[in-house]
C-alpha cells in the first residue's frame, strides 16, 4: 500500500513541475509577445510628435492649431487667395505646396485654392469677392493680394486701403484667423514695384500678420533669367516660377530645404 503511495506522488509532483514549467513558459511567451507592442505603441506616439520640429518658421498661433487639430481630429483649414499667380492648376505652386503640407503634417491641413484671375485689388473690393473666402470659413488665409496686377494701375496707397478693407471684412466674420500674406510675382526691371512689396510687408507687421517673401527664391529683379521664371507675358509665374515660388514657402511651413 505504501508503494502505491509513494508512486501517486512522484506522479502528483512531476505533474505539479510540468504544470508549473507550462505556466512560466506561457508568462515569458506572453510578455515576449507583449513587449513588441509596447515599444511600437512609443514609436507611434515620438512618431506623432515628430512634425513639430517642421514648424520653426511657424508662429506659434499656426503650431496651436496643428496641435488642436491633432488632438481632435479636425483639420486646420488652409485657404489661399489671390490672383492669376496663384493658380489652381495642378503644377502651380498652390497644388506643390498641398502635396508637400500632405506629406509633411498628414490629414491635420485642408488646402481651398481661391484664384481670382486678372483680378486687381479694387476690384476684389468692389465685387465684394472677399465674401468668398469668408464663406471657406478659414482657420489660415495666405493672400497673395494681387499687388503685380495693382502696380501701374491702382496705386500702393490704394492697394494698402483696400487690403485693409478686405482684411476688416474677414476678420469680423472669422474667428482666430491666422493671416499670411506674401507679395506677387517680381516684375523685371522694376522700379517702384520693389518698393511697393516693402510697403506691403510693413502693411503686413503694422497689422501683425505674417508676411512670407518668396523672391528669395527667385532671380533678382534685375536679370535677364528672371524672365524665365515669368510666363511669356510676364503676369503669372512659369514653371521655374511656380517651382520657386513653392520652395519658398514649403521652407516656411514644413523648414525643409
Amino acid at each position: 500500500m505504501k508503494v502505491w503511495i509513494n508512486i501517486i506522488a512522484v506522479i502528483t509532483l512531476v505533474a505539479t513541475i510540468v504544470a508549473g514549467k507550462m505556466y512560466w513558459n506561457q508568462r515569458i511567451e506572453a510578455e515576449g509577445v507583449a513587449r513588441p507592442t509596447q515599444i511600437s505603441s512609443l514609436s507611434a506616439s515620438a512618431s506623432s510628435n515628430n512634425w513639430k520640429s517642421n514648424t520653426k518658421n511657424l508662429p506659434a498661433s499656426l503650431v496651436e492649431k496643428l496641435e488642436k487639430a491633432e488632438q481632435t481630429g479636425k483639420p486646420v483649414k488652409l485657404v489661399i487667395v489671390g490672383s492669376q499667380d496663384t493658380s489652381t492648376a495642378s503644377n502651380a505652386w498652390p497644388a506643390q505646396l498641398e502635396k508637400k503640407l500632405n506629406d509633411t503634417y498628414g490629414s491635420a491641413v485642408e488646402v481651398e485654392v481661391q484664384e481670382y484671375k486678372d483680378k486687381n485689388s479694387l476690384e476684389f473690393v468692389r465685387e465684394k469677392l472677399y465674401e468668398k473666402v469668408i464663406e471657406a470659413k478659414p482657420d489660415v488665409l495666405l493672400f497673395e493680394p494681387f499687388l503685380a496686377n495693382d502696380n501701374g494701375t491702382v496705386g500702393i496707397t490704394n492697394t494698402l486701403d483696400n487690403i485693409n478693407l478686405i482684411m476688416t471684412h474677414i476678420n469680423e466674420n472669422v474667428d482666430d484667423l491666422v493671416t499670411i500674406i506674401q507679395p506677387s510675382h517680381p516684375i523685371y526691371h522694376a522700379v517702384n514695384y520693389p518698393k511697393e512689396a516693402d510697403q506691403l510687408k510693413a502693411f503686413a507687421e503694422k497689422h501683425d500678420f505674417e508676411y512670407v517673401n518668396h523672391w528669395s527664391q527667385w532671380p533678382n529683379s534685375n536679370s535677364e533669367s528672371l524672365l524665365s521664371y515669368l510666363t511669356e507675358s510676364k503676369t503669372a509665374p512659369s514653371e521655374k516660377g511656380n517651382n520657386a515660388w513653392a520652395k519658398a514657402l514649403e521652407l516656411y511651413f514644413t523648414n525643409s530645404k
